[in-house]
């Protein structure tokens, strides 16, 4: 009886609660975004399985390569992704939103750590500058759910709480390419944790 208790009391600390609000912000569903990138005169193709999407780590078959390792060439390429945190947060809202990588979750995800070559910025798609023959690449992990909205930590229908997974997102800093002439750094949403939430059943 006491390995029981235990177990649900260490599943109870792995749980968080769901936030509604904090969750809507991240919703754009119901948006619809322009299926293309412009830098200069030329149209980057977002490929097909990334439409539905707000990133895309696949090349696109005329991706900019040669432009941006002419860009780059010879310069000062220390700059990576950086990982947003506002100052105004404490630790226990940071992990609301992002998830916590140590915590224990019962929810099924992929984590990929790659390339990223196109984001969107505001609704529309800007192509992100990777030179590595100059030794510069933007890489980002990202952390989806394989099933939103599924189950996690069954058995806590009877304490009265329903569990679900749900997808958390963090903002990251990644410099862009603006009409294929200079860098701009733009601040994107991604995918960054596939965290179990609970609510109370009435």
């Amino acid at each position: 009886m006491f390995v029981g208790i235990y177990f649900i009391f260490s599943a109870l600390s792995s749980l968080h609660l769901i936030n509604g609000a904090a969750t809507k912000a991240n919703d754009n569903s119901t948006i619809a975004f322009r299926q293309d990138v412009t830098d200069g005169e030329e149209i980057v193709e977002v490929p097909e399985e990334c439409k539905n999407q707000d990133y895309c780590t696949i090349k696109p078959k005329n991706y900019p390569q040669e432009l941006f390792n002419n860009m780059l060439k010879g310069k000062f390429k220390g700059y990576q992704p950086t990982y947003m945190i506002d100052d105004d947060l404490d630790r226990d809202d940071l992990e609301d939103r992002a998830g916590n990588p140590n915590s224990m979750d019962d929810c099924s995800k992929t984590v990929t750590f790659e390339p990223v070559f196109q984001v969107k910025d505001n609704g529309s798609w800007k192509t992100v500058v990777q030179a590595p023959e100059e030794n510069y690449v933007q890489k980002v992990r990202i952390e989806s759910c394989d099933r939103v909205g599924s189950s996690c930590f069954n058995g806590f229908e009877a304490l009265g709480l329903q569990t679900v997974c749900a997808q958390m997102y963090t903002p990251w800093e990644i410099r862009v390419s603006v009409k294929g002439e200079e860098l701009r750094t733009v601040t994107v949403i991604l995918p960054s944790c596939c965290s179990c939430r609970y609510k109370r059943v009435d």
